[in-house]
């Protein structure tokens, strides 16, 4: 099984941060696409990329400021099932490293490349969502 790993140092406090990827309003800010429903503890978050490209993340573990894990439960291809880990760090120059895991793909799956340009993509807009307000 593979991981993909990301990682990026953002100017913005951890809480600042971790309330970007927990308010819905705050992930509508760098998430492309549509973003519905609630990230609490057994609830679920929907984005929809465009009509017909969609993922439901159910919210598994919540450690305000420090760190998030979410469980895809719907999505294309082999997406579901797959276990998505954010955890948030404070850097001496003040700013906060987040780091994100995507968990349980095959080596040979061929949404693999793509979703890990996605998810390099999303940080660099989450980034400058903390950073300048924009994406």
């Amino acid at each position: 099984m593979t991981t993909l790993r990301h990682a990026i140092r953002v100017g913005a406090s951890r809480d600042a941060a971790y309330h970007a990827f927990t308010d819905i309003a705050g992930l509508a800010g760098w998430q492309l696409g549509r973003v519905q429903g609630e990230v609490r503890v057994g609830k679920t978050l929907t984005i929809e990329r465009h009509p017909g490209l969609h993922f439901g993340w159910r919210t598994d573990e919540l450690d305000p400021g420090r760190k998030i894990v979410q469980t895809c439960v719907e999505g294309p291809g082999s997406s579901a099932g797959k276990t998505l880990t954010i955890t948030f760090s404070n850097e001496t120059d003040s700013k906060t490293l987040v780091e994100l895991s995507d968990v349980g793909w095959h080596d040979n799956d061929p949404h693999l490349p793509l979703c890990n340009t996605y998810w390099g993509e999303a940080l660099t807009r989450l980034r400058s969502y903390l950073e300048t307000g924009k994406r």
